[in-house]
């Protein structure tokens, strides 16, 4: 595999290779009744042949990570932001001690990579014989577990153990900008270092991504993501954002508000891409905002974002 320049490739056609995002692995006999009782998903709904996006919060219902739970062998997986995964994991073992489950980081045995097109596709039949269809439908083999993704266009995201028995065999970025684009695009918030600990899951519009089940028995922070829901308390919402110029990561940035002639907090900024002089934001914004609504950047106040419209309805 080699590196490829930013002017090979395009927000049609990208193969990623996704250092940010790190692997925690649950194994023991308990290890779906254990995450049944930590995260927000209905765990026995996880099968070979689909992945399940979800939530770890605490007893507040504030998020630590937003993750994919994956089976894989005798385990499972999940795929977070390593910049959480300490702290996710350390939650995960504080209670893991009283079930039947060993909870380890195991990111460095893993190769995860993200991208769409042609090539791309190509490479997986070989390594997979076929191509998953549906979103976030799986196949698994010895080479390892790919995921179809439909939002914002088809894409495919591929693990691979460094025990396979054949690793992908394209050319592959060696950061992730429009992996990350197409996250925001398709409306995905996510935490990081600077965010954690911070918002619920409806803040984040995971409702809306079947992140939550909301007819699933008990688990870490269920009441008040229950409460939010059922009494309409939340005031915030993600909103997707964009400006015509290319800035550097602006994870935990603040945003700002016009009125009058004041300019007031508008909310924080959870992830960013940069790409061919766009720069694409998600953040956490009044629930109120409307499409086309602008926001400065509080440490750049010349960088005015716009909001765009979600790919999904909000409620």
């Amino acid at each position: 595999m080699s590196q490829l320049s930013a002017s090979h490739f395009n927000s049609k056609q990208y193969i990623n290779k996704l250092k940010s995002r790190g692997i925690i692995e649950i194994k023991g006999e308990e290890r779906v009744n254990y995450l049944q009782g930590q995260v927000t998903v209905d765990i026995n709904h996880l099968t070979n042949t689909n992945a399940l996006l979800a939530c770890h919060c605490d007893f507040k219902g504030k998020m630590w990570s937003i993750f994919y739970a994956f089976p894989w062998q005798d385990s499972i997986l999940l795929m977070t932001h390593n910049s959480v995964l300490d702290k996710s994991l350390s939650e995960l073992n504080k209670y893991g001690v009283f079930a039947k489950v060993e909870i380890t980081n195991q990111s460095d045995k893993w190769q995860i990579t993200g991208g769409c097109g042609a090539l791309f596709e190509k490479n997986i039949t070989e390594l997979f014989g076929k191509l998953p269809c549906g979103d976030r439908n799986l196949l698994s083999s010895s080479n390892g577990l790919v995921m179809s993704i439909e939002q914002p266009e088809q894409r495919y995201l591929v693990l691979q153990p460094d025990s396979a028995e054949k690793q992908l065999d394209c050319e592959i970025i060696e950061d992730d900008e429009l992996w990350e684009i197409s996250d925001i695009k398709a409306g995905l918030g996510d935490i990081r270092e600077a965010t954690t600990n911070e918002y619920i899951p409806q803040m984040l519009n995971l409702q809306a991504l079947n992140a939550i089940d909301f007819e699933k028995g008990c688990y870490m922070g269920q009441e008040v993501v229950a409460r939010t829901k059922y009494l309409g308390r939340n005031k915030r919402a993600g909103f997707i954002l964009s400006t015509e110029s290319e800035n550097n990561k602006l994870d935990g940035e603040q945003l700002e508000y016009q009125i009058g002639e004041n300019w007031r907090p508008g909310g924080k900024i959870l992830r960013s891409g940069r790409y061919s002089g766009q720069t694409w934001i998600f953040a956490v914004l009044a629930n109120d905002t409307e499409v086309g609504s602008t926001f400065r950047l509080k440490s750049s106040p010349n960088i005015i974002f716009v909001a765009q419209a979600h790919p999904y309805t909000l409620q």
